[in-house]
């Protein structure tokens, strides 16, 4: 049975993945893993998925902060057939956005900030 708060986090994910579309997956990252995720591209390996990211957050987030930017808020990887849109939730979590489509960047970003800003850690 789920608790409270991963319903809370479902029903976050799933609102965020029914706005955009094209999404393959929305998942919730934190320091240990995956937290929760939806996905709607069964042929995603999520856990594969957000260990490359996670990586690819830290070296980020450092360079960032080592370079005088400040901490990570926001990194965007667009390619030819996708985009994922990582957005910092807390110091330690990230919402990740994946979806297929360029179309819709500028929505993705907005929706993905309201998300990150009504999830509680």
């Amino acid at each position: 049975m789920e608790s409270p708060v991963q319903t809370n986090f479902r029903i976050l994910l799933e609102r965020l993945r029914n706005r955009i579309n094209d999404t393959q997956a929305v998942v919730l990252v934190g320091p240990d893993g995956v937290v929760d995720h939806i996905l709607a591209d069964p042929s995603l390996n999520i856990e594969s998925v957000v260990a490359e990211y996670a990586m690819l957050l830290r070296i980020a987030g450092r360079t960032s902060e080592d370079t005088g930017g400040g901490k990570l808020v926001e990194q965007i990887v667009v390619s030819e057939r996708s985009v994922v849109i990582a957005r910092s939730v807390s110091p330690q979590y990230f919402l990740i956005l994946l979806c297929r489509t360029q179309d819709q960047i500028g929505r993705a970003r907005y929706e993905i900030k309201q998300a990150a800003r009504e999830i509680q850690i």
